[in-house]
């Protein structure tokens, strides 16, 4: 059985894997200073930050969908007690 992952696990998979082939080019290009260090820290932050948000908005709108889905629902009507009418009870 194939398991797929949900879209914010995916989002958030997808950003690690960009920031260590990030990291891996700027250690291979650039001697890592300290500036540098707090860039590939700050860069790592901002991806998973843009990940976790692109999964709330996904868990956001499949919530709106289902609140959608259920008002266009029909209502259905549940007998209550009949009324009389007022000529019945005379």
């Amino acid at each position: 059985m194939h398991f797929q992952p949900l879209p914010g696990k995916a989002s958030r998979r997808r950003a690690e894997e960009q920031f260590k082939t990030v990291k891996k080019v700027n250690s291979e290009t650039k001697a890592n200073t300290p500036r540098q260090a707090e860039a590939e820290k700050t860069a790592r932050l901002r991806a998973l930050r843009l990940a976790k948000e692109a999964a709330d908005k996904d868990t956001a709108n499949r919530d709106a969908a289902a609140a959608k889905a259920r008002r266009s629902e029909p209502r259905q009507r549940v007998p209550g007690p009949q009324a009389s009418s007022p000529a019945a009870s005379r």
